[in-house]
């Protein structure tokens, strides 16, 4: 028989190598997966440099084009840091809704046109942001309605 003593001894021993595997095992199974991207104001600032021409130029007239700008536009919505971030999914989310339109259908063509006047404040948000934080100009900002401030109307009868 054993001594008491040496049997908790290796019974530690081979606790401490399975916990030394199960450590190992599981960095290495989370290093093989992809990391979730994070929001970051640097690096999204640096794919607004990157992709500036894409983005305020961007044709889409073909499936292929609106299949890459969907892309670019998702890829930068998981960097969008917070100040933008919803503004910035309400962008990518009138961008999918154009991406459902069907030509024929009046019904499908409002739809479209509702989703793109309900993302002009946030794109306009976007783009002082980016001057702002970025120094990237991402505009003209093109809208169906105007967004600046109105002149306040002058009273009757003041003078200038």
């Amino acid at each position: 028989m054993e001594p008491l003593c040496h049997t908790r001894f290796v019974q530690r021993k081979r606790l401490g190598s399975m916990a030394t595997i199960v450590g190992f095992a599981m960095t290495t199974l989370s290093a093989c997966g992809e990391a979730t991207p994070v929001p970051d104001a640097a690096a999204f600032c640096e794919e607004l440099r990157s992709n500036r021409s894409a983005i305020v130029a961007a044709t889409v007239n073909s499936n292929l084009e609106l299949t890459a700008t969907l892309e670019l536009y998702r890829r930068l919505q998981t960097l969008a840091p917070l100040a933008v971030a919803q503004e910035w999914s309400n962008v990518v989310q009138a961008i999918e809704t154009a991406n459902t339109v069907v030509p024929d259908d009046p019904d499908s063509i409002q739809r479209v046109a509702a989703a793109a006047y309900q993302s002009e404040a946030s794109a306009l948000t976007i783009r002082e942001w980016a001057m702002a934080s970025c120094d990237v100009d991402l505009g003209p900002v093109t809208t169906l309605v105007p967004h600046d401030a109105p002149e306040p109307a002058t009273p009757v009868g003041a003078a200038d």
